[in-house]
């Protein structure tokens, strides 16, 4: 009976025991992130890679012993910098967010002065020129550089000794005016090019791709996010364009994949083999762009709140992102220019049987 009695004792100090950690947990103070991102509409594989590297950065991070718990709340911009400004206002007036997570310059530039104002931290994961200007005192941006992304391209044209190519780019943020910039190295290196620069809502591209043809452009460089690259693939292939013959930049962002077989293309870090892998398997997604860098950003300012002796303390949280952010990333080695721009390198890739592979250049 002793026995019994001392078994029901210890049962029910571990079952209290378990009970107090576990409320411990629930009173956890909650730092929210605020992630705008394209859920839907014709970017929504693009908002599914950022958010499965948001997701797998926070349950790396609670593995290590957090002294606060980390939620997300997602608003849908659907890729739009008009929808970003009204989804920043709700999560910060109605959400109680501590910081937002954007997609690219244009909303990240959007959503910058609304964080600043707020005093909260804004990390945005997007492609930018190395000089480009501060998006604001309270926000850091992640990403390849332009200029990564042209060395690349101009090594592997003139590697496979291209001499002419047609390049096709969305007039919006930093495509253009980056592919403007990669046309005059390629005209000094004497390879034959033009360039023509669409709007975002522009989508049958099969008149400009014929006359390119018929003008004996048999290679073809592209730089748009979708729904315009798949249709832009598709039409190229229809014009009896091989797929060795087609290259662009961040092209491999829409929802078939098996598009991109075979098309070698320039784009931000995918990460380790095994990261690709994991967030493919765990997250069900068939591309992982961009996704290195909202993994990356997520645990940087993770580790800032941690180590902030308050989470609204954004003076400090700065300071500390400044202090760390060059360092060894999932997407390489990152490294902070003075723009508060967190610079890495792109990197030359393709899709082989469904998959992405990193490629030698």
């Amino acid at each position: 009976m002793k026995k019994l009695i001392l078994i029901l004792g210890c049962v029910l100090a571990l079952s209290a025991c378990k009970e107090e950690n576990k409320q411990q947990g629930k009173e956890k103070p909650v730092v929210k992130i605020g992630a705008i991102l394209p859920l839907t509409g014709g970017a929504a594989a693009l908002g599914a890679s950022l958010k499965a590297g948001t997701m797998a950065a926070l349950e790396d991070k609670e593995k290590e012993g957090l002294k606060y718990h980390y939620k997300v709340v997602f608003e849908d911009n659907q890729h739009m910098p008009a929808k970003t400004a009204p989804a920043a206002n709700k999560l910060i007036a109605s959400d109680k967010v501590n910081m937002l997570l954007t997609f690219t310059t244009g909303p990240g530039r959007v959503a910058a002065p609304i964080a600043e104002s707020a005093g909260l931290l804004q990390m945005c994961a997007t492609l930018e020129n190395e000089f480009a200007e501060p998006m604001g005192k309270t926000t850091f941006f992640q990403g390849p550089t332009v200029q990564s992304y042209q060395r690349i391209l101009l090594s592997a044209l003139e590697k496979r000794g291209i001499k002419k190519i047609a390049m096709l780019a969305a007039n919006v943020g930093v495509a253009c005016s980056g592919t403007e910039a990669l046309s005059k190295m390629l005209s000094q290196k004497d390879i034959e090019n033009e360039v023509e620069c669409f709007n975002p809502s522009d989508r049958d591209f099969r008149l400009p791709i014929q006359k390119y043809v018929k003008e004996g452009y048999e290679y073809f460089y592209l730089q748009f996010f979708p729904p315009q690259t798949d249709i832009l693939v598709r039409e190229l292939k229809a014009q009896n364009i091989a797929p060795e013959h087609i290259f662009g930049s961040g092209i491999d962002t829409g929802s078939d994949v098996s598009l991109f077989e075979n098309i070698n293309h320039v784009g931000g870090s995918s990460g380790t083999q095994a990261f690709i892998d994991r967030l493919m398997a765990e997250y069900k997604i068939d591309n992982v762009y961009m996704a290195a860098s909202s993994y990356d950003l997520i645990g940087l300012a993770i580790d800032a709140f941690e180590n902030a002796r308050d989470i609204k303390n954004i003076d400090e949280i700065v300071a500390y992102i400044k202090a760390h952010a060059t360092r060894k990333c999932e997407s390489g080695d990152c490294r902070l220019l003075e723009n508060g721009f967190i610079a890495n390198e792109a990197e030359w890739r393709t899709y082989i049987g469904g998959k992405p592979v990193a490629l030698e250049e």
